[in-house]
């Protein structure tokens, strides 16, 4: 964790900037450049917990649900957006995140999850997962230096064409978010609806999604997410056989592992949400 704190103390100022799902808008500060931090915040950060601090509760093995919130663009919605549900600002998102933490959560990755859910130590006591889809600049400037300042990881789902695109996310950024012990999953190369291709269209954008980003981050993809959550047998078998090792879905409630591994459950987060209505949808059973 002292190496996920010690990353957000060196990483750049917020900033937001990016697009909504469907949407383009421009994207500011590309360069992935960092701001120098105080030789204090350093020392803090380095020299861990304070005297007197509990220790970390040892991590376990579980079979129990796990709530997996899903994020799209973080930054407050334009005039006229299309999908301005899907806009969650800078400053809700912190207020989420320190609720989550005031009540005792733990965001980790979905990596972990499986693990635990196979019998290996990987879980706090009470695990979340914060997930965001499509890739976004916002996800990598915003979300990544809010979940780093906490030593938070997140999940990104990468839908391939936003790399590098205005308003997408930067190569610099998914390298700083990858040093902060973030997921790289895949969300397709276009981001269309799977249910309407055919075989040679599914392997390209389901498999070919997992090898482009392999390729550009040396990274582990074993996670997989359904664009706008459109899914069926067909999708799901070609999702599976590409060698992955879960599915994300939007169907509402906690991951479980009693679910399909490759049709897993999240919770949405969207505009309207405050810290109070995202710990209550994360407290529900």
């Amino acid at each position: 964790m002292v190496r996920f704190a010690l990353a957000a103390v060196l990483s750049a100022a917020l900033a937001a900037g990016a697009s909504g799902c469907g949407t383009t808008d421009s994207g500011a500060d590309r360069d992935g450049r960092t701001t120098p931090a105080s030789a204090d915040a350093i020392a803090q950060v380095a020299n861990g917990p304070s005297a007197g601090a509990a220790a970390p509760a040892p991590l376990h093995a579980s079979r129990a649900a796990v709530p997996v919130l899903m994020y799209h663009v973080i930054a407050p919605a334009p005039a006229g957006a299309k999908y301005a549900g899907l806009w969650v600002s800078p400053k809700a998102l912190q207020a989420q995140v320190d609720a989550l933490a005031r009540a005792g959560y733990t965001a980790v990755t979905l990596d972990a999850v499986l693990d635990a859910w196979d019998g290996k130590p990987s879980l706090p006591p009470k695990p979340v997962v914060l997930t965001f889809d499509d890739g976004y600049l916002s996800q990598g400037k915003d979300a990544g230096a809010i979940l780093a300042a906490r030593g938070w990881p997140g999940v990104l789902y990468l839908a391939w064409h936003n790399l590098g695109t205005p308003g997408g996310i930067t190569r610099s950024r998914i390298e700083q978010m990858i040093a902060d012990g973030w997921e790289i999953g895949a969300h397709t190369i276009n981001h269309t609806d799977l249910t309407t291709l055919d075989a040679a269209g599914l392997r390209r954008e389901v498999g070919g999604s997992r090898q482009k980003i392999h390729e550009a981050f040396g990274v582990p993809v074993n996670a997989f997410c359904y664009p706008a959550g459109r899914f069926d047998p067909t999708v799901e078998d070609a999702v599976r056989e590409a060698g992955y090792t879960s599915a994300t879905t939007e169907l509402p409630g906690r991951a479980s592992p009693d679910q399909d591994r490759f049709a897993l459950s999240r919770i949405r987060v969207d505009a309207s949400d405050t810290a109070a209505t995202v710990l209550a949808k994360v407290d529900a059973r």
